[in-house]
């Protein structure tokens, strides 16, 4: 146990040195599906006997898409086929968040050598994240009317979209019988990046609606093929835009039936400055004129006021300074119990980091049988979303293995209806027999 306080607090340590800017996607089911290889994605401790290669080839060896909103579902926003924001906007919390991405293998490939797993893969990333304000959704859907002698808290409003090709290399092994660690560098080429940093605005509006005055400081960074007129190579590949992560992970025995595990994925970091442009603005600003009063007066509002006004809210000094971003670093620690050779529970928390912390809780259960299927469901608690039942398969047919995880199986069904989706399929050609 001690062994493991000391690797738990390391990782607590990393986890609050690094600030927090790109994001990435907790997993619920993929980890505990140790036979396919891009469960190390995650856990690099997951070690496998059923096989001593594995080769992915593009796109279809693994392919990922999640979404999530903190806030509401479709169906709570639309009201037969029309969309009304104000069924949505009263139940708002403070900060709200839609966030969504994905992943897909250009090419992986896993492979053992006596007690050492090592790992080679490329892969491309994306991410887009929007963070807003109640006060936001309810000044532009609503106009300024209602804060009239009011202040409305635009702050901490964020949005963030990355793009980025990962060569990454792991490697883990058995220290001894009760201890494994792993460890994957990685090579991050940046294709394309919008990342918000200081954001604080807010808006008042005098009692009779006619002026509003306020402060905004607001910086928005760009980079990469979204600002470039002619594509070539550095920037179609990512070199002009180079970073450097590492994951790290370790998992200890206590027992024949129990081990724990920890691992920290995305300690690192992508510097941008190839088609750099970058906005910000800092002051105090004044303007007569309002937005907008209600929803009705959307087709009748004086649109080149609201034009002008927005122009006097948002003045941006513009630069082309290099900067860097970060990743957000996602921990992971699990138990697992072996209730029988073929038939292990586990319970786990995730959690990554994007200006605050948004940790998962899991309960599942690995079934395997007849060394052909593997099968895992689980149940996850995620802040603003207390329901997602996930699960996931692996079968195998000669050399050729197929995989498909959800963590929230509902969304297979009826997508509109749930506030997290979280999916990942691929198809995998394992040979060899380990000794």
């Amino acid at each position: 146990m001690l062994v493991f306080k000391k690797i738990a607090l390391l990782c607590c340590l990393i986890m609050a040195m690094i600030p927090a800017s790109l994001q990435a996607q907790q997993e619920t089911t993929l980890p505990y599906l140790t036979w396919v290889p891009q469960a190390g994605y995650t856990d690099l401790t997951v070690q496998t006997d059923h096989y001593k290669k594995s080769f992915s080839v593009p796109v279809i060896g693994s392919f990922q898409v999640y979404y999530f909103n903190s806030a509401f579902t479709y169906h709570a926003l639309v009201n037969g086929n029309i969309a009304d924001p104000n069924l949505v906007i009263p139940k708002l919390h403070k900060l709200n968040q839609v966030y969504a991405g994905g992943s897909y293998d250009i090419f992986s490939m896993r492979f053992r050598k006596e007690k050492n797993f090592y790992h080679f893969s490329v892969r491309d990333v994306w991410t887009q994240r929007v963070t807003y304000t109640s006060d936001l959704a309810n000044l532009l859907w609503n106009g300024n009317a209602a804060y009239a002698g009011k202040t409305a808290d635009l702050s901490d409003t964020r949005f963030s979209a990355n793009y980025y090709r990962e060569v990454a290399m792991a490697a883990s092994t058995s220290l001894n019988d009760k201890l494994i660690v792993g460890v994957r560098g990685k090579l991050l080429m940046g294709l394309a990046n919008v990342t918000t940093k200081e954001s604080e605005t807010n808006l008042y509006t005098d009692p009779n609606g006619l002026s509003i005055s306020g402060h905004s400081q607001f910086t928005l960074l760009t980079s990469g093929m979204i600002n470039d007129e002619k594509l070539n190579a550095k920037n179609v590949f990512g070199f002009g835009n180079l970073g450097l992560a590492a994951d790290i992970g370790a998992r200890y025995k206590v027992s024949e039936k129990v081990s724990i595990a920890c691992n920290v994925n995305n300690i690192g970091f992508i510097h941008w400055k190839r088609s750099v442009k970058n906005y910000r603005v800092n002051g105090d600003y004044t303007s007569t004129g309002y937005l907008m009063r209600d929803s009705a007066d959307i087709a009748d509002a004086d649109w080149q006021n609201v034009i002008d006004t927005l122009k006097a809210v948002f003045q941006p000094k513009e630069d082309s300074k290099a900067y860097s971003s970060w990743l957000t670093p996602t921990i992971y620690l699990n138990g697992n119990y072996m209730l029988r050779e073929t038939t292990t529970l586990y319970a786990a928390l995730a959690a990554d980091i994007y200006y605050g912390l948004r940790p998962t809780f899991t309960l599942g259960a690995v079934q395997t049988i007849n060394n052909t299927l593997q099968v895992a469901l689980n149940y996850s608690v995620m802040p603003n979303n207390l329901f997602n039942l996930g699960g996931g398969f692996v079968v195998r047919g000669g050399p050729v293995q197929y995989y498909l995880s959800c963590d929230n199986l509902p969304a297979l069904f009826d997508p509109y209806a749930v506030k997290y989706f979280n999916a990942r399929m691929g198809l995998n050609f394992t040979f060899g027999k380990p000794e």
